[in-house]
């Protein structure tokens, strides 16, 4: 973070890097999969593409082609036939099965690491969470939810100093980045800095091969915003709001 008068908290080495012929990418990207090969994984493989980034990170697997990532989907798949029936209902993988997996393949390279679900005490504990996770050299998924579609949470990119949440293509014409309803990501870092006397808190995340950041007071207001404290949607927003910690054994 180059000139940011802030405190980075993340992991230590860098992070996948994954060569698609192209670019140099920050993590895998779900969209190798085009609408025309596997496109079910295209569009609902967020949760093999974050355990596989989260593999691969502690394996110390830091580069890696699009063909070798690719190729560790599939793998993925095979581990677990049921998930290929899930994403084809457009349900996604399990959680379950993203930590066994995390599991499995740390132990096939002679690592043993504990991979559990740890975001039912609380939206507010998470951040804290997520922190002491890092500290540890450990990356984090995440996982975003509501059920009301139309509620999204804004990733920002971190560019001259400011995070933005808006481009200009060659047009000038200006845009939004992404925003998501449900997804998974892989947590990075976590940035924090003071404004005018109130702390900024930002999380790092890997997310369709790209770098961003989301506010995790917005991240907050994404969860609870279903109307109401006592509103059953808000409930299983919280609940379905995860994180997967991962510590060695």
């Amino acid at each position: 973070m180059d000139n940011l008068p802030a405190i980075r908290i993340g992991i230590k080495d860098k992070f996948v890097s994954v060569n698609d012929g192209f670019f140099r990418l920050f993590g895998g990207r779900q969209e190798f999969f085009s609408e025309t090969y596997r496109p079910k994984i295209s569009k609902y493989g967020c949760g093999i593409v974050a355990a596989i980034n989260s593999y691969l990170y502690i394996a110390q697997v830091n580069q890696i082609s699009k063909d070798d990532f690719m190729t560790l989907v599939q793998d993925y798949l095979d581990m677990y036939p049921t998930s290929k029936i899930l994403l084809n209902l457009g349900v996604g993988v399990l959680p379950w099965q993203m930590s066994s997996y995390i599991q499995r393949k740390c132990k096939s390279v002679n690592i043993n690491v504990k991979a559990s679900w740890r975001g039912r005490e609380g939206v507010s504990s998470l951040y804290n969470k997520m922190k002491a996770a890092l500290l540890e050299d450990m990356p984090v998924i995440w996982a975003f939810y509501n059920l009301k579609p139309s509620h999204r949470i804004q990733f920002y990119k971190y560019i001259d100093g400011k995070f933005k949440d808006t481009y200009f293509d060659e047009q000038a014409k200006e845009h939004k980045y992404d925003d998501v309803n449900s997804h998974y990501v892989t947590v990075t870092g976590i940035i924090e800095r003071e404004n005018n006397g109130y702390l900024e808190r930002w999380v790092e995340i890997s997310s369709w091969g790209s770098k961003y950041y989301v506010n995790y007071d917005e991240y907050e207001t994404f969860v609870r915003n279903a109307g109401g404290i006592l509103n059953p949607l808000n409930l299983v927003n919280a609940y379905c709001s995860n994180i997967l910690i991962i510590k060695k054994r």
